[in-house]
């Protein structure tokens, strides 16, 4: 038995690997521990997104349809395609809410001699006259 113990502490592994064990030990704790905190908040803001969708709003499924609903009942939802046709998903099919485009009436147009104009209709374009 000393012969183990001797050569344990000629090579000074004896109490420092215990010590690095518990390191690792409380590093991957801490990992876990704010992985799931991080996965709850996403969880709970998926959840509030979902049951804020109401009739009207343009929507895109996971599978990437693009639609507006008409109907919400329970975990159903009913949205319309712009060619008329409905269909049915469930309400964790919707991954996001379509921003309706913007346009921008004002148009950069390269001059011949290099600079950038401004024009807000399509009355004001520079003419080559």
């Amino acid at each position: 038995m000393t012969d183990v113990t001797n050569l344990a502490a000629a090579t000074g592994t004896g109490g420092s690997s215990g010590i690095f064990l518990y390191i690792v030990l409380g590093a991957l704790v801490l990992m876990m521990f704010f992985g799931s905190r991080r996965a709850r908040k996403q969880q709970r803001e998926a959840s509030a997104f979902r049951d804020s969708l109401e009739v009207g709003t343009e929507v895109m499924t996971g599978s990437g349809f693009f639609g507006t609903i008409v109907a919400v009942e329970g975990d159903r939802i009913t949205l319309a395609a712009e060619d008329g046709g409905r269909t049915t998903w469930i309400r964790q099919a919707i991954a996001k809410v379509v921003e309706p485009v913007v346009e921008d009436d004002t148009l950069d147009v390269p001059e011949e001699d290099g600079t950038d104009t401004t024009v807000t209709s399509q009355d004001e374009r520079p003419t080559n006259d």
